[in-house]
């Protein structure tokens, strides 16, 4: 972890205000409703492609470090020809779906008619996100964290420099906008292909191309359990997504959709270990070296625990803030949402850690039952309240959600790998950090000024707040870190 840590962090840094960009920028140029439109479709084409590879692009990952390790070539270059075949076939179907349907996606479901030409403009899009993400799997199953960060660098900030250039030159519509997409992946595809051919395009014309039945079988076993369980984040928020739309309308899908945007920036620091951990947890059960394995938990909730605590605390404190200065004045619900919901988004990364972890351990089965518990759970809550409680009901149908996930997910974890957590450490900056979040809560209001027209001076503030409070977390555990420049110094040598 600690070898790979910089590039996996410096890449996440610098791709991680690029979604937040691009939505600034079309939030503070078109209609509520428009945001809506344009980022379902997005959502929509994004769930699609979790769906249409048939989850063999897990398996991909899950299997090319085990067949490393075992020296089987050509298990992984047919793994990698399935992957992608299945890629082409499923893409094309549903992109013609989508292409045909779009007329009456547009008018039935969408309610407006501009959604027809995005629907078509992303059909183009779903093809490519295939492709791309096959590079992605490929370079995150061999573990060549540069690789895989750089390409999402390159694709993330090509749609902020189009949307940029549509912005300036007053292209303003979410019709030009949604080309964004398109270009910046075309752009990330081109940089993809040339670092796969030029780091494998060897080895893969040495290996061969050979189907085995237990290989074969044990692939697809793999896949079929994955592609039923899917991915949480998709799931849930596609979930309640739809709900809103039905129950409450656009303009609340649109509300939401940038609540969302603010639920995810406390796992920008932490998502990418855990990207990580699916391959390693792979790699160590291949070798059967269960003391890493519980080295790796220990670690993770460790520290991690005080990690995500420290984030959702603080930015919980000053969500509508934050909202002000991503979104602007219109969209400062979507920062009061986040007061209600702030706390628990440390347990959508609990959760994001445990799945890595259960995929790894080939508890594909049990995740797909907790999975489906949750979304009956999810579903049952939102239709509930949102009747009663409006965009409030939705936001506490999703945090109880990831709760109920959580729990599970630990313990299916925990009862076969027992691992410590110190406490000590953990109790001891939970104190301090909630200490800091109150004296953060109590003075915001003398700080910040709700005004659009300030909206960079405040964002200049946040950052300053947020220094003074890294630096005096980090003060008050000067002997953690010390221990780890400890560790990168023996590192070195």
């Amino acid at each position: 972890l600690i070898k790979k840590w910089f590039w996996l962090y410096l890449f996440s840094f610098l791709v991680a205000p690029a979604g937040y960009i691009i939505k600034i920028i079309i939030s503070n140029s078109v209609s509520v409703a428009d945001v809506w439109v344009l980022f379902t479709v997005v959502s929509l084409i994004t769930l699609l492609s979790v769906y249409n590879d048939l989850w063999l692009t897990e398996s991909l990952q899950y299997f090319i470090p085990r067949y490393w390790i075992k020296k089987e070539y050509n298990h992984i270059k047919t793994s990698i020809y399935l992957s992608l075949s299945a890629q082409i076939i499923t893409g094309l179907i549903i992109a013609c779906i989508l292409w045909f349907g779009a007329p009456w996606l547009a008018v039935h479901y969408f309610q407006s008619p501009s959604a027809e030409v995005i629907l078509k403009y992303f059909c183009f899009y779903f093809l490519g996100i295939n492709l791309f993400q096959v590079l992605q799997s490929i370079f995150y199953a061999f573990q060549n964290t540069l690789a895989q960060q750089f390409v999402e660098f390159v694709r993330m900030w090509s749609i902020v420099g189009f949307t940029l250039f549509f912005f300036l030159t007053g292209r303003q519509s979410i019709q030009w906008y949604s080309l964004n997409w398109i270009l910046g992946l075309i752009v990330g595809i081109v940089v993809g292909l040339i670092i796969f051919f030029s780091r494998y395009k060897k080895s893969l014309l040495q290996w061969k191309f050979v189907i085995e039945k237990p290989m074969l079988k044990e692939y697809l076993n793999y896949a079929f359990w994955c592609f039923l369980g899917l991915n949480t984040a998709h799931i849930f928020g596609q979930v309640i997504q739809q709900l809103i739309i039905v129950i409450l309308g656009p303009e609340s899908a649109g509300y939401y959709t940038n609540f969302l945007s603010l639920f995810g920036i406390a796992s920008i620091v932490i998502w990418p270990i855990i990207l990580l951990v699916f391959p390693m947890v792979s790699e160590f059960i291949s070798k059967k070296n269960f003391d890493k394995l519980k080295l790796l938990f220990s670690f993770f909730y460790t520290y991690f625990v005080v990690f995500a605590f420290l984030f959702a605390v603080f930015l919980m404190a000053l969500w509508p803030e934050l909202a002000l200065i991503l979104f602007g004045q219109k969209f400062i619900l979507s920062g009061e949402l986040m007061i209600l919901g702030g706390f628990f988004t440390m347990f959508s990364i609990f959760v994001g850690f445990n799945f890595s972890v259960m995929a790894g351990m080939w508890k594909i089965k049990d995740r797909v039952k907790i999975l489906f518990y949750s979304i009956l759970l999810v579903t049952a809550l939102s239709i509930t309240w949102m009747f009663t409680i409006w965009l409030y009901g939705a936001v506490i149908a999703l945090w109880l959600a990831y709760l109920f996930l959580f729990v599970l997910s630990f313990r299916l974890i925990y009862k076969d790998i027992k691992f410590k957590i110190d406490w000590n450490f953990v109790i001891r900056n939970l104190i301090i950090i909630s200490i800091l979040a109150i004296i953060t809560w109590m003075i915001k209001d003398k700080i910040f000024v709700f005004d659009d027209l300030l909206r960079l001076k405040n964002l200049w503030k946040i950052l300053g707040l947020a220094g003074i409070v890294a630096v005096l977390f980090l003060w008050f555990n000067g002997k953690r870190v010390l221990m780890l420049k400890d560790e990168l110094i023996k590192m070195k040598k």
